[in-house]
């Protein structure tokens, strides 16, 4: 509106040039002429700032519409990136439920083999709290047995779950025999009642001698000849009692290579000659349950 108002005063300015018009009328047409042509470059110059902050709101306009694109293409790429880790993340879902079901499947196995492995083990520690019960019992029966023999060279002792019976020779046998004398033949056959009564003991008989070689003749020649003759003379003996099974004893010669004091003195040799008779309780049901484990 303002150069259309403008270019109308100019026409007129012209007009009125060609005209007669007085000095003081030219003067006001001139005044407005100068203040039309200021609006003018005032207006020219506006246009122009105009001009120049539309050509930058098109290009904010421009780069706004770029970064909506990248913002588009970003959510695009975004969403694809969800879906994959979504269906990473039901994978990963499924593959744990499955480790889990998998893993309280072994641990109830487990538990149950544990159960199972700890009943047996309380049945083992049962049956040999009952063994060691026995041990000491039969010791006690032994002892109760011979004790009358005892200020003689016997000796009543526990070792390994077994009960040892160890006769000095003074209490079987003279020097280099073994024929059994009386008090050991009295000593033996209190022994053999007690293995009559309770026939769930095992028996072994050890023959044991000094480190002094034996200078015998015929067919004992040395000590370990002498240590067998004397174990099989005991079993013997025992065996005079018709009540005890023979498949239940055993016997062995050890010779000198089994002492019980290894001082080279008449003492220690005399402690070293002697025989043993190893009672065992009969362990077939210990035996099983450690063939089940």
């Amino acid at each position: 509106m303002k150069i259309i108002k403008i270019l109308s005063l100019s026409v007129m300015v012209a007009l009125i040039a060609t005209c007669c018009v007085t000095k003081s009328k030219y003067k006001e047409l001139d005044a407005k002429y100068q203040k039309c042509t200021e609006d003018l470059n005032y207006t020219t110059s506006e246009k122009i700032d105009f001009e120049n902050k539309s050509k930058d709101l098109a290009s904010e306009v421009a780069a706004l519409k770029i970064q909506i694109q990248n913002l588009k293409e970003d959510t695009s790429s975004i969403r694809r990136r969800v879906r994959i880790i979504e269906r990473q993340l039901d994978k990963t879902k499924g593959d744990y439920d499955e480790l889990l079901k998998s893993f309280t499947d072994q641990n109830i196995t487990k538990n149950a083999l544990l159960a199972e492995k700890e009943a047996r083990l309380n049945e083992l520690q049962s049956i040999l709290d009952q063994k060691d019960a026995e041990v000491k019992a039969l010791r006690n029966k032994v002892a109760n047995a011979l004790k009358g023999f005892e200020d003689m060279g016997l000796t009543i002792y526990e070792k390994n779950g077994k009960v040892y019976v160890s006769l000095d020779e003074k209490l079987l046998f003279a020097s280099g025999s073994w024929d059994i004398d009386s008090k050991g033949k009295e000593a033996l056959t209190e022994l053999g009642k007690v293995l009559a009564n309770d026939t769930n003991i095992n028996v072994v008989i050890e023959g044991h001698t000094d480190n002094v070689p034996y200078r015998g003749s015929g067919y004992i020649k040395d000590n370990w000849d002498l240590s067998v003759m004397r174990a099989t003379a005991v079993v013997k003996e025992l065996l005079k009692n018709k009540e005890i099974n023979p498949q239940r004893i055993s016997a062995s010669g050890r010779s000198e290579y089994v002492p019980i004091d290894n001082e080279d003195s008449k003492e220690a040799r005399a402690k070293n000659r002697r025989t043993e008779i190893i009672l065992t309780p009969r362990l077939d049901e210990l035996f099983q349950i450690i063939d089940s484990q």
